[in-house]
């Protein structure tokens, strides 16, 4: 076996030149790629081997001898310590080119598209103080106070928070206000805190908060925490409750209303949504509106149509193409989504519209079963992608047009050679920054059926 170039706890000095998924940035040393945490593209820097595999090593910066000129100063005092942010050290322009990098180079590495017209990764007026949903971890720290956080880079350990810089600033007085309200007393000891997580989601238009108590059982300070909350936080409309499931906060039953209201209205782009505290919903209102007016426009809806929306959430981009189609299906798992699907399609007049509470691996497959069709297919998968059975059901659909949106290139990438491969090739592809300061990057596809392609050609 060939020696490796690189051990784990060397430190060598490297050129950094590109950026990969996950926000390392990557150099080279002998031959061995080094993704590099706390990198910026083009900086010359000492970097600490961290963990060495046969393939590529990582590492961390332990010095920068030569700044990249895209290099700047993090506001967040967090920054390189919490693990929510991973590219505050690099000017927003260049986050925006390294994005659209990334886009492309998973088509081509991963989907083997190389013809794929890709946009410039569409920007955020202001990239900062814009999620609407946080989702804090609970610590209690040495003096048995209660610390709420996000988790450290690569490691479980939640750092404590003074600040964060992409939280709506609501999110933030109300992290703030329960580690102030909530007694040390009542965390159950300082091993293991009976306040688990904090899940917060703001309407940007209503100027209002929801807030979900994510705990170990029920624990008595739930009702006199809400009360307090809702005293100390006029713009709180609604407090909820949780129970962990599994080991992990993020794992939990559905919220339960403990007092005021358990869904806010938010608008996007001129129309009104309700969404529910468990409900998904796009993560910045402004580029969700960006989102909704491109898929609008791809999807070129006629008064004849019949459109499907898988995983359609609270109908975010079914409903505008509602109102120009014959008939509109949603098809969406989480029970709090349809709910609120079903009242905004009321609110707006929508008679055409019906929302299934279905899993969408299952349903599609008996569809297509039973003949159905669709003139036009709007994909919005979790994280994962939709995967093989959904993209090979939607082709037997027999739509003109697919729209697929997707937060991961990788996955992205996947399901668009997938679909290519089963006669719907890729025409576009667009870059939206959602999640700046992170690496993450939302990315419209439009894919057309490819015997429609070739009549026109």
């Amino acid at each position: 076996m060939a020696e490796r170039p690189v051990e784990k706890g060397q430190t060598v000095r490297l050129r950094l030149d590109s950026l990969a998924v996950g926000g390392e940035a990557v150099g080279r040393h002998e031959g061995m790629a080094v993704f590099t945490l706390l990198g910026c593209p083009g900086d010359e820097a000492e970097v600490e081997i961290t963990e060495v595999s046969r393939r590529f090593a990582r590492g961390i910066v332990r010095s920068v001898i030569e700044p990249s000129p895209d290099r700047v100063d993090p506001p967040c005092p967090h920054f390189g310590d919490c693990g929510g942010c991973q590219l505050q050290h690099v000017s927003y322009e260049a986050q925006l080119r390294h994005k659209t990098a990334m886009v492309r180079d998973a088509l081509q590495r991963i989907g083997g598209l190389t013809d794929v017209e890709v946009g410039e990764t569409a920007s955020m007026d202001e990239p900062w103080r814009y999620r609407n949903r946080a989702q804090y971890s609970a610590a209690v720290n040495e003096s048995g106070e209660l610390a709420l956080g996000f988790a450290r880079f690569h490691a479980h350990e939640i750092v404590a928070l003074t600040e964060c810089e992409l939280q709506h600033p609501l999110s933030e007085r109300i992290r703030t206000a329960i580690e102030r309200l909530l007694p040390p007393t009542d965390q159950g000891g300082r091993e293991r805190p009976l306040l688990l997580g904090v899940e917060t989601f703001v309407s940007f238009s209503a100027g209002r908060a929801l807030i979900t108590l994510v705990c170990e059982g029920q624990p008595a300070f739930v009702r006199p925490l809400a009360d307090a909350l809702t005293e100390d936080v006029s713009e709180v409309a609604g407090v909820l409750f949780a129970r962990r499931r599994g080991r992990a906060a993020v794992h939990r039953s559905p919220a339960e209303l403990v007092m005021g209201e358990g869904h806010l209205l938010e608008e996007v782009g001129g129309h009104t949504y309700r969404v529910s505290a468990d409900s998904f919903f796009q993560t910045s209102p402004v580029q969700a509106a960006r989102a909704i007016e491109l898929v609008r426009e791809w999807a070129d809806i006629g008064p004849g149509d019949t459109v499907v929306d898988l995983y359609s959430g609270v109908g975010t981009f079914l409903l505008p193409l509602a109102g120009r189609a014959r008939r509109a299906f949603g098809v969406e798992a989480a029970e709090s989504a349809v709910s609120d699907g079903k009242a905004n399609a009321r609110a707006w007049g929508l008679r055409n519209v019906t929302f299934y509470q279905r899993n969408v691996e299952r349903v599609l497959p008996r569809w297509v079963e039973r003949g159905r069709t669709a003139d036009v297919v709007v994909l919005d998968p979790p994280r994962k992608g939709a995967g093989p059975i959904v993209t090979a059901s939607v082709a037997k659909l027999q739509p003109r047009r697919i729209v697929l949106v997707s937060c991961d290139p990788a996955t992205l990438a996947r399901d668009l050679k997938h679909l290519a491969e089963l006669g719907y090739p890729c025409a576009r592809v667009q870059p939206i920054d959602m999640f700046p300061q992170t690496w993450h990057v939302e990315a419209a596809a439009l894919c057309e059926r490819q015997a429609e392609a070739d009549g026109a050609a």
